[in-house]
């Protein structure tokens, strides 16, 4: 097993961890879930050929239209979880070395110093989260 300092993707990893306040991900699985998740299905793939061109190209010109609307229904889903701004707030010093010494003292410089992941910082700090209601998040 490779260690995280020779793990080529553990920036990556890093990254993915520290946005997950926003997608629920808490743990290495989740984002591994994530990395390998399937692609959107094809949308050709129930279409039934009958050998009439005409009648063939119709029904794969519907599936894509259907495929596009429902790729593109996912994609405002998405946007709007993305650009929701009630679920965050900001914590502002007078100084960079201020932030830097609260970060420290607090214990949160670890999990990052600017986007902090808040269910991350909750651990740390000892303050118990509801569960996420899934439904609600997307």
């Amino acid at each position: 097993m490779t260690s995280p300092a020779d793990d080529p993707n553990a920036a990556l990893l890093a990254q993915l961890k520290m946005s997950s306040s926003v997608s629920g991900m808490k743990s290495n699985d989740d984002v591994l879930a994530l990395l390998t998740a399937e692609p959107d299905p094809d949308p050709l793939a129930g279409v039934e050929y009958t050998g009439d061109e005409e009648d063939d190209a119709r029904a794969e010109l519907d599936a894509l239209h259907r495929g596009f609307r429902e790729r593109t229904a996912r994609e405002l889903e998405r946007m709007q979880l993305a650009t929701e701004s009630e679920y965050w707030f900001c914590v502002c010093f007078k100084s960079q070395d201020d932030k830097g010494a609260f970060l420290t003292t607090a214990g949160l410089v670890v999990i990052g110093d600017k986007y902090l992941d808040g269910y991350a910082t909750a651990e740390l700090l000892g303050v118990t989260m509801p569960e996420p209601d899934d439904t609600e998040r997307g």
